[in-house]
């Protein structure tokens, strides 16, 4: 199965070709010799932008035919990582995998006045193939050592940008960034032009954002022990970011010697604080190598080409750059607030409470249905069951709560199991895997279960087990009436509005710890609504304001619902399409009586 990664993308094509070059050179420079470290890359576009040929070129060492032979078989290890090189061969890609990703390939490598080469295809979209003849075939050359990969690009749904803007896209990216600042390497890009006719070569350079060191520190990875040195800047102004864009140049790089993993801000609280933005450095955890060294594979997520983030590991270290941050990004949050221009009028504020107490009412009735538990106290020592003890309806499941603190969970593991001593009180999942508390998820994980009863007054015990931990509570079926009334949430599901006035936010609304923060400095809202919620009352920002407030609260709401739920994503895509439905499932159901309030109050 081609990589899902790489399928139908030839900009993270490019990058695998690119960094197996580069490996290259490293190689050969750990052994002391001298490279002239030039990787060639060639394509074309065609009109609308579908790209037909690419071929990529280093003058490095070259493969001799035996490795050549095991670089076009799966998991063929060729990179040097194996051997304790500092490479990013761990991310187990190879040549096979990219061509056959875009096309049809050949490879053409020279090693040691040596010249072999081998063509690789799908036979009817399914099987591989190699030519198997062509690579028996070696040659005596006198041309340079290195490779060349060609591609013909079969597929018609791959489409790249023009010219300027491939090359930004191929100078930022973020596994490219230590290649492209590299002054001992030299990528050259020719830029075939078909529709104009035109062919330009450019180079591809990467500098770093210009800022001041304002610390590096140390830190221990604890249960782990593992170092990581992190080096935190700050920039005079606004970088861009967004979650798993490569491109964005805020956050803070995670690397080895040898390679660049991933962007914590893909996984930071602070992700989409425009306060973090101004923000970047890089923390080296050579740990991360020594890991995957030894099979621990499950660190990297091989889909999205980066740190598997939900592992342990990975949210341990994610925590503590994040409280390294903290006290920079407070402060400069601080520094970018503004007092508002205007104060927003009674009127508006009067219409502001009744949309709290309309979105309090859809809110407790969306997430009562759900029969969420008590929310769990934050001093959780232990793996536990919330409530311990609990009456269950016959014809409504009882959800329950399992939590344990981050250290119980890295030396049991994820995986918990569920029985019931009585057939009368059924669990209806027998295994499930902790996740990040929603509430608490630097010190907690969780997960939710369901629980019927079938026969009125039967009781029982539910056994829950995570590795050489247990932890039961107890169940009683009971009539309707004796399952109570639930309390109402403390301080309503939105407490209020932020009429935030920061510059260039990266984006228009959101939802935080009760509050609906509405960014009116974005593109798109400052046209139509200004300081103070100035020009409210203008029809065409009475719909934006519906679509705003809709937009946190449906959003806001769905993804709770799932985590209460404990939804379990069955493929790469299936959680978005989970979460998007439900946010258009809230939207058709309350979206209209949000515009009833704005779209008929007197100003």
């Amino acid at each position: 199965m081609i990589d899902a990664m790489l399928k139908g993308n030839i900009i993270n094509g490019i990058v695998e070709l690119v960094t197996n070059s580069d490996d290259s050179y490293r190689r050969l420079e750990a052994d002391g010799k001298s490279v002239n470290g030039v990787i060639e890359i060639y394509l074309n576009r065609k009109k609308g932008g579908t790209c037909e040929k690419l071929k990529v070129k280093d003058y490095a060492g070259g493969m001799s035919q035996s490795e050549l032979e095991k670089a076009i078989e799966f998991g063929g290890e060729t990179s040097g990582f194996e051997e304790g090189k500092s490479v990013r061969g761990f991310f187990g890609r190879g040549l096979k995998e990219t061509m056959l990703s875009l096309g049809e390939g050949q490879i053409k490598t020279i090693n040691q006045g040596k010249s072999c080469s081998t063509k690789v295809w799908l036979e009817n979209n399914k099987e591989f193939q190699y030519d198997d003849e062509l690579l028996e075939i070696v040659e005596d050359t006198d041309k340079p050592d290195g490779t060349d990969v060609y591609i013909n690009i079969t597929n018609e749904k791959i489409k790249i940008p023009e010219l300027d803007n491939f090359k930004e896209q191929l100078s930022k990216h973020l596994f490219l960034r230590d290649i492209n600042s590299n002054k001992s390497r030299k990528v050259i890009l020719t830029f075939d032009d078909l529709k104009r006719n035109a062919k330009s070569t450019v180079s591809i350079t990467f500098s770093y954002p210009r800022g001041n060191r304002i610390k590096e520190v140390g830190i221990t990875l604890r249960p782990f022990e593992d170092k990581v040195k992190l080096s935190i800047y700050e920039s005079s102004e606004l970088l861009d970011f967004l979650p798993n864009n490569p491109f964005g140049l805020a956050g803070i790089l995670i690397k080895t010697k040898g390679a660049i993993l991933d962007n914590q801000y893909n996984q930071s609280k602070y992700s989409r604080d425009p306060a973090a933005m101004y923000f970047f450095g890089e923390a080296i955890c050579e740990g991360l190598e020594t890991r995957l060294r030894n099979n621990e594979t499950e660190i990297i997520n091989l889909n999205r080409g980066g740190l598997e983030w939900r592992h342990e590991y990975c949210q341990v270290l994610s925590n503590a750059i994040d409280r390294e941050l903290e006290p920079f990004i407070l402060q400069k949050r601080k520094t970018l607030e503004k007092k508002p221009e205007k104060e927003v009028k009674e009127a508006t504020n009067k219409m502001l409470r009744k949309l709290c107490s309309l979105l309090n009412e859809l809110a407790k009735k969306e997430l009562d249905d759900t029969e969420s538990p008590p929310e769990p106290p934050p001093d959780i020592r232990d793996l536990t069951i919330i409530p311990a003890i609990a009456n269950v309806q016959i014809e409504k499941p009882r959800v329950l709560l399992v939590m344990a603190p981050t250290e119980v969970v890295t030396k049991e593991g994820k995986e918990i199991h569920i029985k019931s001593d009585n057939v009368n009180i059924h669990p209806l999942a027998s295994v499930k895997n902790l996740e990040k508390s929603f509430k608490y998820p630097e010190t907690l994980l969780s997960t939710y279960f369901k629980v019927a009863g079938y026969k009125e007054n039967a009781e029982g015990i539910i056994t829950v087990k995570l590795g050489n931990k247990t932890a039961t509570a107890k169940l009683k079926v009971a009539p309707p009436k004796e399952v109570g009334e639930r309390k109402p949430r403390k301080g309503g599901f939105i407490s209020g509005f932020d009429i935030n006035e920061i510059d260039n936010p990266t984006q228009r609304v959101e939802y935080d710890n009760g509050i609906i923060r509405i960014f009116i400095k974005f593109p798109s809202v400052a046209k139509f609504i200004k300081s103070g919620l100035e020009g409210i009352e203008e029809p065409e920002s009475k719909i934006l304001m519906a679509e705003l407030v809709g937009e946190a609260f449906c959003r806001t709401v769905a993804r709770q619902k799932i985590e209460v739920e404990g939804y379990i994503p069955t493929g790469p895509t299936s959680a978005i399409d989970e979460f998007n439905y439900r946010v258009n499932e809230l939207q058709k159901k309350h979206l209209h009586r949000i515009q009833e309030i704005i779209l008929n109050w007197k100003f």
